[in-house]
């Protein structure tokens, strides 16, 4: 049973690509060609980052690692090419120039709303398949996923 569900874990990790689901709705539930054409220059971590600065924008850039979990320098190379794709502008931030702030641009927000709509769908139709299991069951299966993250952490 354990090769089983490392089996669908690895599934749902290499589900990361240009062609996933979650970049393919980008493309066909938007109208904006600008949108469309992005689709597939996207990763899911950089859709990640684009939803967890319109959650809380501005937002600081040095708290970015830890809100996607990544390191510095991935987050940093993120950044960098969302700036370049006209997602994100980064500025200074007003109390202390030293470090810097990230906020969506109009094109970002879209994005964003649409990563908040996908997730809202695919949160939906997971409470109809948690519905199959008991509280006890879920926790226990989050508990394993968990320690499953916490051995592969002290790996890396």
């Amino acid at each position: 049973m354990l090769d089983k569900i490392f089996q669908s874990l690895n599934q749902l990790l290499a589900m990361d690509s240009p062609e996933d689901d979650e970049k393919q709705r980008l493309i066909s539930e938007n109208p904006d060609a600008t949108i469309r054409a992005l689709a597939g220059k996207l990763s899911t971590r950089d859709v990640l980052i684009v939803a967890t600065v319109h959650k809380n924008s501005p937002y600081p850039q040095k708290e970015l690692p830890a809100a996607v979990n990544t390191s510095q320098p991935t987050a940093s190379r993120a950044v960098e090419r969302l700036i370049d794709l006209g997602l994100l502008v980064r500025t200074r931030l007003p109390n202390n120039k030293k470090q810097w702030q990230l906020v969506l641009t109009v094109l970002g927000q879209q994005i964003a709303k649409a990563k908040v709509k996908y997730d809202q769908d695919l949160r939906a139709q997971a409470r109809i398949i948690a519905s199959h299991y008991s509280a006890e069951e879920l926790s226990r299966f989050n508990d394993f996923l968990t320690e499953i993250l916490e051995i592969k952490t002290k790996t890396q």
